[in-house]
């Protein structure tokens, strides 16, 4: 299967790096707060654009 099939799935990952983000910033203190929520919103962001940039949906029967 390609990717054009795999976009649900993409974005859950797109989410899950994003919390792991998160979580390394609060909870384990890599980075400050402020630096924290914007990778975190960055990568949610920027992440789903590009799932849906790269998983453009298959063509319909009216092409």
């Amino acid at each position: 299967m390609s990717l054009k099939h795999k976009r649900k799935e993409l974005t859950g990952l797109v989410g899950a790096i994003g919390v792991v983000v998160a979580l390394a910033g609060f909870v384990g203190g890599y980075m400050t707060p402020a630096a924290t929520i914007v990778w975190t919103f960055g990568v949610w962001v920027v992440g789903t654009m590009l799932v849906r940039v790269f998983t453009d949906p298959p063509d319909g029967p009216n092409g």
